[in-house]
C-alpha cells in the first residue's frame, strides 16, 4: 500500500471519529438529564484559576441555603458550592480533591449532616448521578465510580464515564422533532447556589436543641473516614476547614455535641446554626424562610448567607475584591443578574 492510499485510509478514520464524536455527544445533551445540581457542578470549571476564596461542599442543605453572591456583594470575597442533593460522603471528597487542582481558596467548609449517614448506593443511584453527571472525567471521579460499583453490581462504570448508555431510552420521553441537545451550563451567574422560592410553614419541635440525656447515634465508619480524609487533604495544603450545620428541623442536641468533638479531635472549627446562640442571631421565621423542614426557601438563603458571610469575614483574613477589576468585573455582573433573578438588593 502506496503513502497516498495510507494518507486517505487516516484521513477516513479520523472523520469518522470525529463525526461519530460529534454525534455521540449530541446524543448526549439531547438525552442526559441536566437537572440544576449537574450543571451548576459542571459551571464550577469556567471560574479562572485560583480567583474562588471560599469552598463549599456537600449535600442539598448547602446547595439552598449559601449564596456566594450575597457574601460577595457584602464583603468582597469570593465562593463556590459545590453541593447536591443526599450527596454521598466518597462524592463530597471526590468533589473537594478535585476542586483543589483548580482552585486554591483561603477556606473549606463542608457541611458534615451526612456523618450520620448509611448510604446505599443502590438505593440512591438518581442522587449519585447529579453529583457525579456535572463532573468531568478524573482520577476522583473514576475512584468514586469504582467504589460505587463493586458495591452495586447493577451499576456499571461505562454508564458513568459515558453517560449515553445510561440515558439512551428516554428517547421515549422526548419530543426528537422539538427538543435540542443541551450541553451542561459552562457558567453561573448563582455560583452553585440553587434558590427555591416556595414557602412551607413550619414550626420548631417541641424542646427542640435542648439536652435529652439519650446518645447521639453512631457515625456512620465510611462517612466518618471521608470527612477525615477531606480535613487531612486540606492541612496538607493549610487550608483550614469550617465543618458547617444549617438550619433544618431534623437534628438534635446531643448530634451537634458529637460532631462538636469530633472537629475537636480533627483541627477542625464546627459551626452549628441550629444552636441557640447562632438562631437567636439569623432571624429566621420557620412560617417564611424554609420550603421544608430541611431546606432555607429564597428568604431563607438570603438571611443566612447574610449572616454566614459576616461571620466567615470576622473570622478569617478573606480578602475583598469589589477594587481589583480582574475580577470584580465579572463578578458584578453576574450579581447584577443575581439581583435582577432574585429580587435581592443590598
Amino acid at each position: 500500500m502506496d503513502k497516498k492510499e495510507c494518507l486517505k485510509i487516516m484521513t477516513r478514520c479520523i472523520a469518522f471519529v470525529v463525526v461519530f464524536s460529534m454525534l455521540f455527544g449530541n446524543a448526549t445533551d439531547l438525552l442526559m438529564r441536566h437537572d440544576d445540581e449537574s450543571n451548576e457542578i459542571h459551571a464550577f470549571y469556567s471560574e479562572p484559576k485560583d480567583t474562588i476564596d471560599v469552598l463549599y461542599v456537600g449535600s442539598s442543605p448547602l446547595l439552598r441555603g449559601v449564596s456566594p453572591m450575597v457574601m460577595w456583594d457584602e464583603h468582597g470575597f469570593t465562593g463556590y458550592v459545590r453541593a447536591s442533593a443526599l450527596q454521598a460522603p466518597a462524592v463530597s471528597y471526590g468533589l473537594l480533591a478535585e476542586s483543589l487542582k483548580y482552585q486554591s481558596p483561603e477556606l473549606v467548609v463542608l457541611l458534615c449532616d451526612n456523618i450520620f449517614l448509611d448510604y446505599d448506593y443502590a438505593e440512591r443511584e438518581g442522587d449519585l448521578r447529579r453529583g457525579l453527571d456535572g463532573m468531568k472525567m478524573s482520577k476522583y471521579k473514576l475512584d468514586i465510580i469504582r467504589e460505587v460499583t463493586s458495591a452495586d453490581e447493577r451499576q456499571s462504570m461505562l454508564s458513568y464515564a459515558f453517560p449515553l448508555m445510561r440515558y439512551h431510552d428516554r428517547w421515549k420521553e422526548i419530543d426528537l422533532a422539538e427538543d435540542e441537545p443541551t450541553p451542561l451550563l459552562e457558567h453561573s451567574f448563582k455560583k452553585g447556589n440553587v434558590y427555591l422560592r416556595d414557602i412551607a410553614p413550619q414550626a420548631y419541635p417541641e424542646n427542640f436543641m435542648e439536652p435529652t440525656g439519650e446518645a447521639a447515634p453512631a457515625f456512620n465508619e465510611s462517612a466518618k473516614g471521608y470527612i477525615e480524609k477531606s480535613i487531612s487533604l486540606c492541612k496538607e495544603k493549610d487550608i483550614p476547614v469550617v465543618l458547617l450545620h444549617l438550619p433544618k428541623m431534623a437534628w438534635s442536641y446531643e448530634q451537634s455535641v458529637a460532631v462538636e468533638e469530633f472537629a475537636k479531635e480533627n483541627g477542625a472549627v464546627y459551626l452549628d446554626l441550629d444552636r441557640e446562640e447562632y438562631r437567636s442571631q439569623l432571624g429566621l421565621d420557620p412560617a417564611v424562610d424554609y420550603y421544608d423542614q430541611g431546606h432555607m426557601n429564597l428568604t431563607g438563603v438570603i438571611k443566612v448567607s447574610d449572616w454566614l458571610g459576616d461571620w466567615l469575614d470576622a473570622n478569617y483574613d478573606l480578602p475583598d475584591h469589589r477594587n481589583d477589576p480582574a475580577i470584580s468585573e465579572s463578578w458584578n455582573t453576574d450579581l447584577a443578574q443575581y439581583k435582577e433573578k432574585t429580587g435581592f438588593s443590598s
